[in-house]
């Protein structure tokens, strides 16, 4: 990837004189930071802004690297084809009409793909702006030169956005808000053949980047951008766009229905330690605020502790409403730092987090009390960060914060700042916070969010600690139903089947005889002790409820007699059937495998039982886990209360449910047959799982 960042040489095919025309900005952008040979290609000039114009790439006579090809997508095939014979080692490809536009632009990009593949050519792209590198001045791209010649702002967040136009307006709006540091940006569009993988691994290598921020709208190789950012020192900050689910009622299995693509991929982002953000400003604003390397304390126990410096009792209200939706807590101040508070605070105004400090601030002003309190604060070791509501205006409102912050010595908590006042006022203010770095906000929720990102996957260990051994894959009852199942072709396992595969693995499932008629259901319900449950097995199908195969609380023999005759005289007379005993449990989970396209093999825990789809209260990890992830998981549920003993019943065995979801995802990662793994329910009897339904499906 080094020839994209690093050229020697770049043609620029589409290259005009023509004014506010694309193909005049990347010579102009060019010409203002790029110091190697530049050769615009464009058979209508002999020269453009000054430089030699070449007919074609084949004609260019020097050193040459890579192309920024702007013309037509349908004469996109021929320049790439010329690049090829001139031996060019990319092409940053930034016309559109491609796979954007519908089937035939995909066609045309495929195209473009197979003469670049046979001729070892790269692209980057099509639909794309390019690349900005802003310590080098460098700028790839059509974006107009007086968005940024006179704006750009060095610094060591580096962005890779999956889009056109919109990267161009959003670069614009940060360089003239002058608040986010760029180290590199690059708009990688369809990535066709360049993607998001390669592009992150080079970066997480570059001594210029310190954050990665990424819009994307999909992954083209999942699993490795998992393991990449998994194992990363920087912290990566992803906006993923598309959160709707997809063929979720067509899906096979509750387990396939229930990941939809942003519950999943919410799941698998949260297991490697990435940020995730919710628009593009929040990608900005976690990830600038992430450059400042805040030294971050780790609670003692719980969540982190905040402390509140406002004017406004109503701020601090709110401040701290948001805090609890974010997972954080009110410090409680240690008392020397309380009474070094009480100093500037007059006695009838108690002093107590929030800390509302507009009474000395009337006695002292502000510049005074506002670095009092913040360096109390700081030094209190019981705050782990600090939310100041910053007031700017005229006068004595108008804060010298350079005076206020001096004294903050390193290592530097976190301290962000709400701000809000006149412009006059408000704008010099925050740029000297901002060139201090100290990040400011406009709005309450967002400093909260950032302030609560900040602390969010600290120390968590690398990926290579989570792979362990899975011996039960060894076990031969295992492998002789694994091998039974390919040799018939099977691709529906039915729960029975499915249950004896769990039975091999040293998994509990419940007792159940198979029967064929209705003399041997009533000899196994004996044998099993009423009440007991009935159910139909219909090949191939996997939803029994639905099709009404499945008859439950059945306490005598005139029941059990009834639920049979109803099931054979129903539209879909069951082959066989089995008999279980009724359970009393005190929950009812669900578990299961999902073989992702983009990331593999996932793993599914969630409330299950009829309530599944209703609640959709899931999580997913990607396999391998560990125990460790099983008990985020728990903690990720909405209704993990249940789980931990609601209400007097007895806790789940987690170390018990962390055998279940360890074990299928290393079934599941060990046999790529599998594709999906539903178990639903998963009853909780006394605290222990154990499967009294299940569905396996083999592609």
């Amino acid at each position: 990837m080094d020839f994209f960042f690093e050229p020697n040489g770049i043609a620029v095919v589409g290259a005009t004189p023509e004014p506010y025309h694309g193909g005049q900005y990347l010579v102009t952008n060019l010409s203002l930071g790029y110091h190697g040979p530049i050769y615009p290609v464009n058979p209508k000039y002999h020269e453009v802004l000054g430089l030699k114009c070449y007919p074609k790439v084949t004609d260019i006579d020097g050193p040459l690297d890579i192309a920024l090809i702007f013309v037509p997508a349908q004469a996109v095939p021929q320049v790439l084809e010329e690049c090829v014979m001139k031996g060019v080692r990319g092409a940053i490809v930034e016309s559109s009409g491609f796979a954007e536009v519908g089937p035939e632009g995909k066609m045309l990009q495929d195209r473009c793909l197979a003469i670049a593949r046979k001729g070892g050519l790269r692209i980057w792209g099509p639909n794309c702006m390019g690349y900005i590198d802003t310590s080098r001045r460098y700028v790839f791209s059509f974006i107009i030169p007086e968005a940024w010649k006179e704006l750009m702002n060095p610094g060591h967040v580096s962005l890779i956005v999956q889009s056109g136009l919109l990267s161009a307006g959003f670069i614009t709006t940060l360089m003239a808000n002058k608040t986010l540091g760029l180290a590199k940006v690059c708009s990688i569009g369809n990535k066709s053949d360049v993607e998001e993988t390669e592009l992150l691994e080079y970066l997480l290598k570059d001594p210029e980047t310190k954050v990665v921020a990424l819009y994307l709208e999909s992954f083209v190789k999942g699993r490795r951008f998992w393991e990449l950012a998994a194992s990363s020192n920087k912290p990566i900050v992803v906006l993923k766009g598309g959160k709707s689910a997809l063929g979720g009622e067509a899906a096979a299995s509750h387990t396939a229905s229930l990941s939809g693509n942003h519950n999943l991929i919410e799941g698998v982002l949260k297991q490697a330690g990435i940020h995730q953000a919710d628009d593009f400003f929040e990608m900005v604003d976690v990830a600038r605020t992430l450059e400042k390397d805040f030294y971050l304390q780790q609670p003692p126990h719980g969540k982190p502790r905040i402390a509140i410096l406002s004017y406004s009792g109503a701020s601090g209200i709110v401040t701290t409403d948001h805090m609890e939706k974010y997972g954080l807590t009110l410090a409680h101040l240690s008392p020397h730092i309380q009474k070094r508070l009480e100093e500037l605070s007059p006695s009838w105004m108690p002093v107590k987090n929030p800390v509302d400090y507009w009474p000395a601030m009337e006695k002292y002003g502000p510049v005074l009390t506002y670095k009092h309190a913040i360096e109390a604060l700081h030094d209190d070791p019981e705050v782990d960060g600090i939310i100041v509501h910053l007031f700017a205006g005229f006068g004595i409102w108008f804060l010298n914060m350079e005076e206020i912050m001096g004294e903050i010595k390193t290592p530097r908590k976190p301290i962000l700042f709400w701000l809000i006042g006149h412009e006059k006022g408000r704008e010099p203010t925050r740029l000297t916070l901002e060139r201090e770095g100290w990040p400011t906000f406009s709005e309450i929720h967002r400093t909260v969010r950032v302030m609560a990102s900040l602390f969010e996957y600290k120390g968590r260990k690398s990926i290579h600690s989570k792979i362990s051994p899975f011996d039960f894959i060894n076990s031969t009852p295992l492998r002789e139903r694994i091998h039974h199942a390919d040799e018939q072709g099977i691709k529906i396992l039915d729960e029975h089947e499915s249950k004896k595969w769990f039975k091999a693995m040293g998994l509990q499932v419940v007792e159940e005889m198979g029967i064929k008629n209705l003399d041997e259901a009533l000899k196994a319900a004996d044998r099993l002790g009423y009440p007991v449950v009935l159910k139909g097995i219909i090949e191939g199908k996997a939803h029994k409820t639905e099709l009404g195969l499945i008859r439950t609380n059945l306490w005598s023999v005139d029941q059990l007699a009834s639920a049979y005759h109803e099931m054979l005289a129903s539209k879909i007379k069951p082959k066989s059937f089995l008999v279980q005993p009724m359970l009393k449990s005190d929950l009812e989970l669900i578990v299961g495998t999902l073989r992702d396209s983009q990331f593999g093999p996932s793993v599914m825990l969630g409330l299950g039982g009829i309530w599944t789809e209703i609640y959709k209260d899931t999580v997913f990890r990607l396999a391998p886990l560990n125990q460790e992830d099983v008990l985020e998981m728990i903690s990720d549920l909405k209704g993990q209360a249940l789980l931990n003993g609601y209400r007097g019943l007895k806790p789940i065995n987690t170390e018990s449910l962390g055998d279940w979801l360890i074990k299928l995802g290393g079934l599941a990662l060990n046999f790529e047959k599998i594709k999906e793994i539903d178990v639903n329910p998963l009853l909780i009897v006394d605290g222990e799982p154990i499967a009294v339904d299940a569905t396996i499906i083999l592609q």
